[in-house]
């Protein structure tokens, strides 16, 4: 096509959703002409009503949707989260890009830390259903109630909004703060006074495992007038299936509870090297509780447990005790030095009970359990790996660069990150006998390898861990033979199965 005509919504955010899908598109036809339009919709004028509250669906989508139908723009580009889970007739979904953070993210007003009352800005009845449970776990402070508030406008504006409140908190999509952070356009000073304003709160990235996304949250979605072969042609050229097929499985999923942003149900799916992760959380319409998260490995082999178990290691984690921790001061008193950087920490256990770590640092767990033992020893946690691998699941700084630090035992290794060690593992003198198991789950790669150290006959064992670095470690010696679980209850589950 020679020229191609793209509408959004007029918000910043929707400009700049329809520049990226506009560098997509230029990126496999560079001499396509592409021309801009926006629009105002429904959802844009009334600010009033809180969305879960409005009688129509699609209500950022469908005034669009009419520039398609008279043939006023060639394709519109909205976020998917926006679209109705059932789609009238006369337009379709053509194509998808590659899908940015699916992840919400907390903004929190410093001056509300140790707050005992907090009320958090949200119109979403799934994120208030989820945020209930969650936040009370992840603030590093006890709290006697949390209450959510409605509220409209874009990004921008409910960010202004917060500030001239006496609210504490905002939540919001992550996929639209970072295309705002990351802008392709001049947009004069605005994004500029966004960014300054963003600096005065503290922030939280809530991982999917406790507040899965809204489906389709983070991706695009291009929509065009049923039945335009040459826009169809093009799209086909751009489209990213795996997401496509992965956001039409998340729409899918809701549909079955009934679809719609009145739902108080999150789903997410989320990919990782090894196989796709799903989250089902939140309140069906029947107030029925759902919580289910699932691993598949795109190798079929690698989700059975291929031998007979006989017996299996460990029985709790409690039993996982092959080391004793000793503390290394040095390690322990760096930290309470460190500002504006970022701890990566695997372990809470590694920060001592009374550590104050600088609230100008980025923290960042392996794991959800560590983020809440770390919040009730006092400390703010931005954000967690989720178990599913440093490497897969990257720490994130959001607004600024921060150099990083690894807080683990003093053996431990990183590819980007600067050690500081504040325990070596002093190996247990008299642990059990290993060597009955047929079938173990290890925690660590250090664990294995003392184990096997001392029993060698455990190397013909059936092993699992699970989605992280253990896993990277365990398969580099034991390639295709090692078993990955989304974590020690998933292994365990299917362990008493096999029985």
């Amino acid at each position: 096509m020679n020229e191609l005509t793209i509408i959004s919504r007029k918000s910043t955010l929707a400009r700049l959703q329809a520049i990226e899908v506009a560098e997509v598109i230029k990126e496999k036809f560079p001499k396509t002409k592409i021309i801009f339009k926006t629009k105002d919709t429904s959802g844009d004028i009334d600010l009033t009503t809180p969305l879960h509250k409005m009688p129509e669906m699609g209500v950022f989508t469908s005034d669009i949707r009419e520039e398609l139908l008279t043939e006023n723009a060639d394709i519109a580009v909205h976020s998917w989260k926006d679209l109705p889970v059932d789609l009238e007739e006369g337009t379709e979904v053509g194509a998808t890009v590659k899908r940015a953070d699916s992840r919400d993210v907390l903004i929190f007003k410093k001056t509300s830390f140790k707050r005992k009352k907090l009320e958090i800005f949200t119109s979403s009845p799934r994120r208030k259903e989820n945020l209930s449970k969650f936040l009370k776990k992840a603030f590093p402070f006890e709290i006697s109630s949390l209450e959510f508030s409605d509220i409209r406008g874009n990004i921008l504006t409910r960010v202004q909004k917060l500030k001239e409140s006496n609210a504490d908190g905002l939540v919001m999509a992550k996929a639209a703060l970072d295309r705002l952070l990351s802008p392709k356009e001049d947009t004069t000073n605005e994004l500029d006074f966004f960014k300054k304003d963003l600096e005065e709160f503290l922030w939280m990235v809530i991982p999917c495992s406790q507040n899965p996304c809204a489906p389709g949250q983070g991706a695009l979605a291009v929509e065009v007038k049923s039945g335009n072969k040459k826009v169809f042609e093009l799209l086909n050229e751009i489209n990213d299936l795996e997401v496509f097929k992965d956001v039409e499985e998340e729409r899918k999923k809701l549909k079955k509870y009934g679809g719609g942003c009145h739902q108080k149900i999150g789903v997410s799916i989320e990919n990782h090297p090894l196989g796709k992760i799903t989250t089902e959380k939140g309140l069906t319409p029947d107030n029925e509780l759902i919580d289910k998260r699932s691993f598949s490995p795109f190798k079929k082999e690698l989700s059975r447990l291929k031998n007979p178990v006989k017996d299996f290691f460990p029985k709790s984690k409690k039993d996982f005790k092959l080391f004793f921790r000793s503390k290394i001061n040095n390690g322990i008193n760096e930290i309470k030095t460190i500002k504006n950087s970022g701890l990566y920490i695997s372990r809470a256990s590694s920060i001592e009970k009374g550590t104050v770590i600088d609230l100008s640092n980025v923290i960042w767990t392996s794991g959800i359990e560590n983020w809440f033992k770390l919040a009730k020893k006092g400390i703010w946690v931005n954000g967690t790996s989720d178990s599913l691998g440093e490497e897969q699941s990257k720490p994130s700084s959001l607004l600024k660069k921060v150099d990083w630090f690894l807080v683990s035992h003093i053996d431990s290794e990183s590819k980007d990150k600067k050690l500081i060690a504040t325990y070596k593992l002093v190996p247990e003198k008299d642990i059990e006998d290993l060597s009955k198991y047929s079938h173990f789950f290890w925690m660590s790669i250090s664990s294995f390898k003392e184990a096997l150290n001392r029993f060698p006959s455990i190397e013909n064992a059936e092993h699992s861990c699970g989605l992280g670095k253990t896993f990277d470690e365990l398969n580099k010696l034991y390639p295709n033979k090692i078993k990955p679980f989304l974590n020690y209850e998933d292994w365990l589950e299917k362990v008493n199965e096999a029985k």
